[in-house]
């Protein structure tokens, strides 16, 4: 079967930049975490606050992501060097007022890839120790699908792993 191979860009930033802006727990995801991370995923939920076993540390985050903005802005600075040399100071303060628009509403979409990037990685990782015989690619979506459900019918937390893999089985 065909692997995905992941950009030279992810790679780098898993090996780089997430250590340097997550801090991780060296204990391993309980089940019930795992349950809630996965259906936060799934459906599409914040996901800073439902994982839990990593802190984001802000000023880290936002030093790479300063950094990375300002080689972009450099580099384009000196392309169009000669043409920014020739515009009226006033077009030039509301260009800076764009661009100081552009730095905070691209800062929120770094922190939300490196977020979803790092609670797939945690996921992952409970999943191999809970779920080690099936796939997380092809089983997270119905495991959510089974855990939405056993909160509905009142499952108890100690029946709940042998419902969603009795669920999963079936």
């Amino acid at each position: 079967m065909y692997k995905r191979r992941d950009s030279a860009l992810v790679n780098y930033t898993e090996r780089n930049i997430v250590p340097f802006v997550f801090r991780f727990s060296d204990q391993p995801m309980l089940f019930r975490e795992l349950m809630e991370a996965n259906r936060a995923y799934v459906q599409g939920h914040n996901l800073e606050n439902s994982v839990s076993g990593f802190r984001l540390s802000i000023s880290r985050t936002y030093l790479v992501f300063g950094i990375a903005w300002n080689l972009v802005i450099a580099f384009a600075s000196l392309l169009f060097h000669f043409i920014l040399i020739k515009l009226d100071c006033h077009f030039l303060i509301v260009l800076s007022v764009v661009f100081t628009i552009l730095f905070f509403s691209s800062f929120a979409m770094f922190k939300s890839i490196l977020l979803e990037l790092v609670t797939k990685r945690m996921i992952k990782k409970g999943w191999a120790l809970h779920f080690p015989h099936f796939d997380f690619d092809k089983h997270h979506g119905e495991v959510s699908k089974y855990y939405s459900q056993s909160i509905e019918e009142d499952i108890k937390p100690k029946e709940l792993q042998l419902y969603i893999i009795n669920k999963l089985v079936a």
